[in-house]
């Protein structure tokens, strides 16, 4: 029995620990790295507070994308910082 359950533990130790750990560490650096802007998010800052995001509420006008939804975001349409979750 423990020949079966001693490789089959440490195997699980260490894909857990190489997808666990590993695997989002490089890519979160990488993305740091090549992509600090985007990979920091699209947050609007006033002062030292966040207020929005530039991807929340955008206004489209071409058929080919999905009509986005100013009624979403209250009496202000397009406007990131009244949209909640």
């Amino acid at each position: 029995m423990s020949s079966v359950l001693r490789p089959a533990l440490v195997l699980l130790g260490f894909f857990t620990v190489l997808t666990g750990v590993a695997y989002p560490v490089v890519v979160t650096g990488l993305s740091q790295a090549l992509f600090p802007r985007q990979a920091n998010g699209s947050v609007i800052h006033q002062g030292d507070t966040a207020a929005g995001s530039e991807l929340i509420g955008q206004p489209f006008d071409e058929p080919k994308y999905f009509w986005s939804r100013p009624s979403a975001t209250g009496a202000h349409p397009y406007d990131g910082r009244a949209s909640t979750g």
